[in-house]
């Protein structure tokens, strides 16, 4: 049982700290995360309408 708590204890400690250095980063860094976000919400917005607005290309009609 020792060893589950030590493990637990461990991955949450480790989480918290990421967590803590994410925070950091953001909060030293605003102007990069915003360029960053917007590069990803540019990429998702252009593949968002390439994909819905695609032009279905019909079969031409056979000839007579």
């Amino acid at each position: 049982m020792a060893a589950t708590e030590t493990a637990l204890n461990t991955v949450t400690n480790t989480t918290t700290a990421i967590s803590s250095g994410i925070k950091a980063f953001v909060l030293a860094h605003p102007v990069g995360i915003a360029i960053v976000g917007g590069a990803v919400v540019g990429a998702g917005t252009y593949w968002l309408m390439n994909k819905y607005l695609k032009k279905n290309e019909e079969p031409a009609p056979a000839a007579a």
